[in-house]
């Protein structure tokens, strides 16, 4: 019995998925460090239900917008724990001067960029046989 409960703990369940009907977005220019050429975003994720969720499992794009048009897209995650009602930051730079913001979830598989996975864009060689 012991073993079975061990095993179902460990499988990967409903835990991989972030229930977004449960937390919120949002994003807002910080005002105290943007300059002319850079521009410092607040991303806050905020908890409305009762489980703590790993922060790294919550990733989100955070787009600039001049009119309806996307002019900047960054992506990015939490870190820590999220706790239950409670709320998590973290600060995302878009290159240039924006003023309106959209932040939406993003599928937390399969889109990290190659320099969240840490790829440095060197490949091994290999040695010749000559």
């Amino acid at each position: 019995m012991n073993t079975l409960l061990v095993l179902l703990l460990a499988l990967p369940g409903s835990e991989s998925a972030v229930p977004w009907q449960e937390l919120t977005l949002s994003i807002e220019r910080d005002h105290q460090t943007s300059s002319d050429t850079v521009t410092l975003c607040r991303i806050r994720v905020t908890n409305h239900g009762g489980r703590s969720w790993q922060g790294r499992k919550i990733a989100f794009e955070a787009r600039a917008l001049e009119g309806a048009t996307v002019v900047a897209s960054e992506r990015g995650r939490f870190g820590y724990v999220l706790a239950p009602y409670g709320s998590l930051e973290t600060l995302i730079g878009f290159l240039g001067r924006y003023d309106r913001f959209e932040v939406v979830p993003a599928n937390g598989r399969g889109e990290r960029s190659p320099r969240d996975r840490g790829a440095t864009g060197r490949r091994k060689r290999r040695a010749s046989g000559d």
